[in-house]
């Protein structure tokens, strides 16, 4: 059985690199799940720290900021889904651990929509260029009744971009991050390396 990515790369799959493809090893219609570890700097822009009480409220994205933060990041699949779902755990020195969960689905090649537990969701190309895997910003969505309606709210927030790059056998470094909205900064961005410390499959 294909990984649930091998669909989304399609013929580029091959030409990843073995930290990438274990990052991305999830099998759609089982219960496989893939754990990594490291830390990340989380920066936001003022106005965003203004609002965090409503990034706590919605789960979505981290309501609070910092360097090297210890992050851990389950990768799960569904078995009755090709939905591959992230739940990420941020440890914020002197906090309770914060969860941002999401769920990944992709209907063709190189699209991906992000949806969070609101029904917000972020719509990416994904492709592998020049040893990076890249995210580029295809619109906001919000899924009512199972329909995406698109939210165009670029002007406000900005336009999302990430990209992950391996650095080892299986260790990769990410950044992802908001911008190109009303502000002159970005609005939201996090950044670090992990280790893949888990590939377990489980049908």
């Amino acid at each position: 059985m294909k990984t649930t990515f091998e669909a989304v790369f399609d013929e580029q799959w091959a030409a990843l690199p073995p930290a990438l493809k274990a990052h991305y090893a999830n099998r759609p219609f089982s219960r496989d799940r893939v754990t990594v570890e490291g830390t990340l700097d989380v920066e936001m822009h003022p106005w965003m720290r203004k609002i965090s009480w409503l990034i706590r409220l919605t789960g979505m994205l981290t309501p609070y900021e910092g360097k090297a933060v210890p992050v851990t990041v389950h990768f799960h699949s569904e078995p009755d889904s090709n939905a591959f779902v992230f739940e990420r755990i941020f440890n914020f020195p002197g906090r309770e651990p914060v969860v941002f969960r999401s769920r990944m689905i992709s209907k063709r090649a190189h699209r991906v929509t992000e949806y969070m537990k609101t029904g917000a969701g972020w719509k990416a190309t994904y492709y592998y260029d020049n040893d990076k895997v890249i995210l580029r910003h295809a619109g906001y969505v919000v899924r009512v009744l199972g329909i995406d309606i698109p939210m165009p709210i670029e002007w406000l927030v900005g336009y999302g971009y990430a990209y992950e790059q391996a650095t080892g056998e299986d260790s990769f470094k990410m950044h992802m991050q908001m911008s190109g909205g009303l502000l002159d900064k970005p609005l939201y961005s996090y950044g670090g390396e992990f280790r893949v410390t888990e590939v377990l499959y489980r049908d």
